[in-house]
């Protein structure tokens, strides 16, 4: 064996293992937000397994936030419209990153309101763990899924001080 099979057979093997531990986070993901979506009866609670379609279930959980003193109402079609501009218009110079830095922090702040709703004073901790150690959100999600929402949260509107 030279090197460049050594390389070549390295560069597989670190391919499938991100690979298999992509599919795992998303299969974590999916069914964090499937449970909770099935758990607070909102219908089609199965496009919690599609990409994309997935934002809609996150805006349903998380109903309407506050951002930038700005209310977001239908959060359940505002995601998934500026996750799918994000993904298409992403690689436009300028336009394309404005979008995506959009995307991230509208995501955030449903996430943390999302943690909020479910885990009340730890979303601070939680939301900055699933910032640094990405991997941690899908792992926080699945945790939520059997989880009963925090009374006192049943105006849905949650303010985000950004």
């Amino acid at each position: 064996m030279d090197r460049w099979e050594l390389i070549l057979g390295l560069g597989l093997a670190f391919v499938l293992v991100f690979a298999v531990i992509f599919i795992v986070l998303y299969v974590l993901k999916s069914i964090g937000i499937f449970g909770m979506a099935k758990k607070a009866g909102i219908e089609n609670s199965w496009l919690a397994w599609i990409p994309v379609a997935d934002m809609y279930i996150m805006g349903k959980l998380v109903g309407k936030i506050k951002l930038f003193n700005q209310e977001i109402n239908k959060l359940e079609v505002v995601l998934p419209v500026v996750c799918a501009a994000s993904i298409v218009l992403g690689g436009i110079p300028f336009i394309g990153f404005l979008i995506s830095i959009a995307y991230v922090i509208l995501n955030f702040a449903s996430i943390y309101n999302l943690y909020k709703k479910y885990r009340g004073d730890k979303a601070v901790g939680m939301l900055i763990l699933s910032i640094i150690f990405i991997f941690m959100c899908p792992i926080y999600l699945f945790t939520l899924r059997n989880a009963d929402p925090i009374e006192g949260f049943g105006d849905n509107t949650n303010t985000v001080a950004m």
